[in-house]
């Protein structure tokens, strides 16, 4: 994974800093936690920062994925969901800097525990579409579907789709392309789901039994100001179903853009 000794210095800096997910077995990318280190590097490059340049050391900040148990006290939230499969005793804060949150049912969980949290949601990678533009990355030919697996998927079920698959393992560029260029996206992984909403195709939930739990879903779902979550038990089914178009995300972009703590970065 790492060409030299300074490569290696530099990533855990960063990842001291802010918290992104990297399995210890597998070096690939997974895009829904890769996601908290390239997102939140190419928004602090806007204001001309680097991720060391983070004026405080001794915290971090926690945001893309369901990795709330990662937070340490004092670390600053934005846009973290909680991990519903995970026994309550690992989240071990007592006081979190909590700018925005995924959904209400994780702003409730929070506020439960005598934290303050706003009422903003959203996931941060509904932001992608302003740092991939849409309009670069697609071609004149769209592919009917793509069926993207979660990463602890039982692949005997993508069997009779092998060449619509689209893995979540690798990076945003090339994820993000395949979703632009589908007409519609079936997903057992949350943020296969939410970057092709966030690009305005069509997506539904494919419940495969990966072990995951609902509230994630839910929690994103219902940050997004809706209860119903298109959702299917099997890839075909979710080739025959309506989808619902994706609603516009602009205002919820924009309200969690204004949440992100620039001034940890004294901006």
């Amino acid at each position: 994974m790492f060409y030299n000794w300074a490569e290696k210095q530099k990533y855990a800096k960063e990842k001291s800093l802010i918290f992104w997910w990297q399995s210890k077995k597998d070096p690939r990318p997974n895009i829904g936690d890769y996601v908290a280190y390239d997102l939140v590097n190419r928004i602090i490059a806007m204001k001309g920062r680097k991720i060391t340049d983070k004026l405080n050391h001794d915290n971090k900040l926690v945001s893309v994925g369901s990795v709330l148990h990662f937070a340490n006290t004092n670390d600053t939230i934005w846009g973290t969901g909680l991990n519903k499969k995970m026994d309550d005793k690992v989240n071990r804060f007592d006081k979190l800097d909590v700018r925005a949150v995924r959904g209400p049912l994780t702003r409730d969980y929070l506020m439960k525990r005598g934290i303050e949290v706003p009422q903003i949601y959203g996931d941060p990678a509904i932001l992608l579409p302003y740092f991939y533009p849409k309009s670069l990355m697609q071609t004149s030919d769209a592919n009917a579907y793509i069926v993207i697996n979660h990463m602890n998927d039982d692949m005997s079920h993508y069997d009779d789709y092998k060449d619509a698959l689209v893995t979540p393992m690798q990076y945003p560029g090339s994820f993000i392309e395949s979703i632009v260029n589908s007409k519609r996206v079936i997903s057992s992984s949350l943020h296969g789901v939410i970057i092709a909403e966030a690009y305005g195709i069509p997506a539904v939930f494919f419940d495969s039994g990966s072990g995951e739990s609902m509230f994630k879903y839910e929690d994103y779902f219902q940050g997004t100001g809706r209860r119903d979550i298109p959702k299917v038990t099997s890839v075909k089914e979710g080739l025959t179903i309506d989808i619902p178009t994706p609603p516009d995300f602009t205002p919820i972009a924009r309200k969690l853009y204004q949440a992100f703590p620039f001034d940890l970065w004294g901006v």
